[in-house]
């Protein structure tokens, strides 16, 4: 070995035994954890890069905080210019702010929330802000926010928003509640769910929310967790995308329950209740019933049950049904343009199995392409009551069987079973058996039953 690769090697070995060593332990030593105690209307540290006058507590350095006890009237907030993530690690912290927000953060490079295992958390703001302009919510950060840990926290936001990031929001784990009297959990630029179970209640606002509508942000995407929704606005909304992959989502109240201008559905199990359009996606500025182009709805897998006063799902712009299981109800005591199925552009049935019901099944201004997978729209010569049992039939074989849950007067129903061109018979009574999503049984039988309509072509929709 020549000299100079020799004393290369000597120095890497010395770097690596430094940094191994009583490097590694000073880096350790620096960050950590500075313990923060809640005295009820005071606060104490152990640990460095903390302020406290009173009930304030300021974190000042990037680092771990860990936060016990109680503070009635006060708040926690990071303010530092230093690169770096600042740790808050919340193990049986509850905070009230009287005037303002309990937990924010002004200036940072990034910030955790931890949820300490084992542990409730409690977060309460004020009605009336004493403060103009920001902190805005009860959980407000101007940095990126990443919420995780297996402890819980709920959320009181009287004033407005419960959780919000300017950045970007994302929810690893843990229980999260919250109730909010405007948006419950908001990232402007993105907000990501990739676990944890999220309880959101919003008396005047939306659920979940991404809404900056600059190219690229307002996206807001969930791979997996258990959210819940009852708000009075949209229940989960991308601004300009949401993609959804995983997890079960159940939203029990909402104006429009799933919203974004462009809405990717690959897997997940999903039940969503509005008061208008269960799942939507509008393009703003595009006049009512003018086709956007760049607006979608694509759903190529997971199960979907979706049940609107107006529209079951509503596109501005296209609407494709690619795979997966789709239930999807629509208006019982309005028809024409409103459906189970409304698009503005294209719709494209090419995989998976759906199912529409309303007084009309497809609320669409063109016709639907009878090319790709086949489906069949039977309209009915009267209204069907609720509960009424509705069977496909080819000469004696079932094909699929729908229970309904309101008055119905036409069906669409599209599977790998359907054939464009050919003509089924549709039956009402019977029976059902098997698993049922959304009232779509895997199993059913036409004895007993009665056939109302014979012939109906698949592919084919009387309205054209």
């Amino acid at each position: 070995m020549k000299a100079t690769a020799r004393r290369t090697a000597v120095l890497a070995g010395l770097t690596a035994t430094l940094l191994a060593g009583p490097l590694a332990v000073a880096a350790v030593a620096a960050a950590a954890t500075a313990t923060i105690t809640l005295n009820g209307s005071s606060a104490s540290v152990t640990g460095s890069n903390v302020t406290i006058a009173g009930s304030a507590v300021t974190i000042t350095a990037p680092g771990s905080y860990e936060f016990r006890g109680t503070l009635n009237n006060g708040y926690v907030k990071v303010d530092t210019a230093v690169s770096g993530t600042v740790e808050l690690i919340l193990a049986g912290a509850s905070i009230t702010n009287s005037t303002s927000s309990p937990l924010y953060v002004t200036n940072a490079s990034a910030v955790t929330v931890t949820l300490a295992a084992g542990t409730s958390n409690n977060l309460t703001d004020a009605a009336t802000y004493t403060n103009t302009g920001e902190p805005d919510s009860a959980l407000f950060s101007a940095a990126d926010l990443t919420i995780g840990g297996t402890g819980s926290l709920t959320v009181r936001a009287n004033h407005a928003d419960g959780i919000v990031s300017k950045d970007d929001l994302v929810i690893q784990s843990g229980t999260i509640t919250v109730n909010a009297v405007d948006d419950a959990i908001r990232g402007k630029d993105s907000l990501t769910v990739n676990g944890g179970t999220i309880s959101v209640t919003s008396s005047g606002g939306d659920g979940l929310k991404s809404n900056d509508t600059e190219a690229g942000k307002g996206v807001l995407t969930i791979t997996n967790g258990t959210i819940t929704a009852s708000v009075a606005d949209d229940a989960i909304k991308g601004e300009n995308v949401l993609n959804i992959s995983g997890g079960t989502i159940n939203v029990t109240r909402s104006y429009e329950a799933l919203e974004g201008l462009q809405t990717t559905i690959s897997g997940g199990n999903i039940t969503v209740v509005a008061s208008d359009d269960a799942i939507n996606a509008a393009e703003e500025g595009v006049g009512e019933m003018e086709p956007s182009a760049i607006a979608f709805i694509r759903v190529t897998g997971g199960t979907v049950v979706a049940t609107g006063g107006t529209d079951g799902f509503d596109s501005n712009g296209s609407l494709t049904f690619a795979g997966g299981t789709v239930v999807a109800r629509g208006s019982s005591t309005r028809g024409g343009g409103e459906g189970a199925i409304d698009a503005d552009g294209p719709i494209a049935f090419t995989g998976g199995t759906v199912v529409g019901a309303a007084l009309t099944s497809l609320a669409v201004f063109r016709a639907v392409p009878n090319t790709g997978q086949g489906w069949v729209a039977p309209r009915f010569n009267a209204n069907l009551a609720a509960n009424t049992i509705v069977h496909v039939v080819s000469g004696s074989t079932v094909l699929g069987s729908y229970r309904t849950s309101a008055t119905v007067r036409e069906v669409v129903f599209s599977s790998n079973r359907i054939t464009n061109g050919q003509r089924y018979d549709i039956y009402t009574g019977g029976s059902v058996t098997g698993s049922n999503v959304g009232g779509l049984y895997t199993g059913g039988s036409i004895a007993g039953a009665t056939r109302v309509l014979t012939g109906v072509t698949a592919g084919k929709y009387g309205r054209f």
